[in-house]
């Protein structure tokens, strides 16, 4: 009996016929598999294993491919929170919908990447998909991010960003890779946007990589939705010997960079204001400049 294993593995449990034919399935295997409920029809031509992800069964059930942000979540890419809404794209001359065609957001499949054999967008049009669709800051979190994993390339971040309108090709100068959370993205972007020098992912000796660096010593530390006790003693124990060395540690959550990022800029601007983002003559004195 044909087993279904690795094509789940490789497509999230969601395939064309075709591509079990292509794996040596014949009809009659495919009849028994869907007989004992190891595989499922969802429209003619697709079927979805017994732990296939929801969301690309949906997406398939009305006619189309998971996109834009929803991709970009299912891929593992870090997405920001935008409320609810299955994000689909479907072909530009699709007729009506398959199945429940209530909550969700279409989008045009692209002609330029993505096979047709996916149940999913490939990252360069799901990521086409999100600068058009989100705000600009949420978007790049999302370029950022796929950089980082190594997802995307920059000769196809290039050639995506070619068959946009012209706007959009300060993503090149707005993306950082070494970016490492959307969280870090969203600080580093708002904050150059207010004309502050900030450095991303700057190491600091037996100290360890730290997020961002204003100016000379202030260092700006993101932390995520979630903070594990000994995530929270390690992050603690860097900050004091960080601040030993003369460095000053603001460390943001997630609420802050979200929900109330008017305090972070505001907690930010008066650290520029008394200068305490640049080594003073007091600390070159006492030979804390490093």
């Amino acid at each position: 009996m044909t087993t279904y294993s690795e094509l789940a593995r490789r497509t999230g449990g969601v395939f064309r016929t075709a591509q079990l034919h292509a794996s040596g399935a014949t009809a009659a295997h495919i009849r028994s598999a869907v007989a004992d409920g190891t595989l499922s029809r969802i429209r003619k031509g697709w079927l979805h294993t017994s732990d296939a992800a929801p969301e690309l069964i949906h997406a398939v059930s009305l006619g189309g491919r998971l996109a834009c942000v929803s991709a970009a979540k299912y891929s593992g890419l870090w997405t920001p929170d935008l409320g609810p809404g299955i994000h689909i794209a479907r072909p530009a001359h699709a007729g009506r919908t398959f199945g429940d065609p209530t909550g969700f957001i279409e989008h045009w499949q692209s002609s330029t990447w993505g096979s047709t054999e996916s149940a999913i967008e490939s990252m360069p049009a799901l990521l086409r998909q999100v600068l058009l669709c989100c705000e600009y800051e949420d978007a790049l979190t999302m370029v950022d991010s796929a950089l980082n994993q190594r997802r995307l390339t920059l000769t196809e971040l290039k050639k995506m960003l070619a068959t946009l309108p012209p706007r959009f090709s300060r993503v090149l100068d707005d993306t950082d890779p070494a970016s490492e959370s959307g969280l870090e993205t969203l600080c580093r972007y708002r904050l150059r946007q207010l004309g502050l020098a900030v450095r991303s992912q700057v190491t600091f000796g037996d100290i360890g990589r730290v997020d961002l660096v204003l100016g000379d010593r202030v260092i700006i530390e993101a932390d995520g939705r979630e903070t594990h006790e000994g995530t929270f003693l390690r992050d603690r124990t860097r900050d004091l010997a960080l601040m030993r060395r003369g460095y000053v540690v603001v460390r943001v959550g997630y609420h802050h960079v979200v929900n109330e990022w008017q305090l972070v800029e505001h907690t930010v601007r008066a650290l520029v204001m008394r200068r305490e983002h640049v080594w003073s003559a007091t600390h070159r004195r006492e030979g804390l400049v490093s």
